[in-house]
Parts: C-alpha cells; sequence; structure tokens
C-alpha cells in the first residue's frame, strides 16, 4: 500500500489516519510506503486551476484549506510509480 499525507491537512482523513495507517500496516507486516508531507495540505497533488472547479469545490477548498504543493506533489508521483513498479510489474 501506498499513502500520501499532508502533514497541514485539517480533514479526518488528514495526517493523523496517516500516522494510523503507518502503525496498523508496520504491526501486520503489509509492505507499505506512508508518508506525511509537513508542508503539504490536503488535495496537495490536485493542481486544478479554479475556473475547472465547480462553486461548492472553490468555498470547501478555502474552508479545507487545500492546496496544490509541487514539492510533495512530484515526490509522492515519484513514490506511487515506484512502489506499482514494484508490486505491479509483471
Amino acid at each position: 500500500m501506498v499513502g500520501s499525507y499532508g502533514g497541514k491537512d485539517r480533514s479526518p482523513m488528514g495526517y493523523r489516519a496517516g500516522e494510523r495507517l503507518e502503525r496498523t500496516l508496520k504491526a501486520k507486516g503489509v509492505d507499505h510506503d506512508i508518508k506525511i508531507y509537513p508542508e503539504a495540505s490536503h488535495g496537495f497533488l490536485n493542481n486544478h486551476p479554479p475556473e475547472d472547479m465547480t462553486p461548492l469545490l472553490v468555498v470547501l477548498n478555502r474552508i479545507s484549506g487545500t492546496r496544490y504543493h509541487e514539492p510533495s506533489a512530484q515526490d509522492a508521483r515519484r513514490r506511487i510509480v515506484a512502489f506499482f513498479d514494484k508490486h505491479l510489474r509483471s
């Protein structure tokens, strides 16, 4: 399992969920790559221009603190591809 979390994520599925998942997977011996990016918030992988979002999503993004964070997004994408290459390549 691969997971990426924003350290500034204030949502219920934020970094604390990532910490719990890390502990659980480690205790169960499941191969995983969980990382929390301290400078990222919720949705840090989403690079959508506001004009492409519905008004509801624009408001929710403001409330939740969702922001694209390029350095974290680039590293997360690299980790996802590496994990999939390792586990899904035949």
